[in-house]
């Protein structure tokens, strides 16, 4: 990891592993709040609006066995229960309500594997993107 993140020109920000770090790792690189908490706020706000407004979107992400989008992203924004669609749709929903590309950095099988997560209705898209690091499970900021 190191190597990536030399070649980012950034630092690894660890976050609190209370089952929200993908939010906290968001969250740190949000600069439209004075602090993280204030920034995990607004961001989960975001996230219940994005999941709301555009649900329709998100309908690849759902199967027969997660049931419904919204108790899906309920379940995870406050009771902090997630399964595989949850971990594959809030960084999606996340990426739409930014407006920002995220770029997760997945350490796995002694690699680094990047997947970008652009905002899939684009409008007034902001280029730079949110770096996270992904690894156990866990997520951190790449600051």
């Amino acid at each position: 990891m190191d190597d990536v993140t030399k070649s980012l020109n950034a630092t690894l920000a660890h976050t609190l592993a209370d089952r929200h770090c993908f939010l906290h790792a968001v969250a740190l690189q949000l600069n439209e709040t004075p602090n993280s908490m204030q920034a995990y706020k607004f961001l989960i706000k975001a996230i219940e609006t994005e999941s709301t407004r555009n649900k329709n979107n998100f309908r690849n992400f759902i199967d027969e066995n997660s049931g419904r989008l919204d108790l899906l992203v309920q379940k995870y924004l406050h009771n902090k229960i997630f399964d595989h669609a949850a971990g594959d749709l809030i960084p999606q929903i996340t990426s739409n309500a930014l407006q920002k590309p995220i770029h997760i950095y997945r350490e796995r099988d002694g690699g680094i594997w990047k997947t970008i997560v652009q905002p899939t209705m684009p409008q007034n898209i902001n280029k730079s993107p949110l770096l996270v690091h992904l690894k156990d499970y866990h997520y951190n900021a790449l600051t």
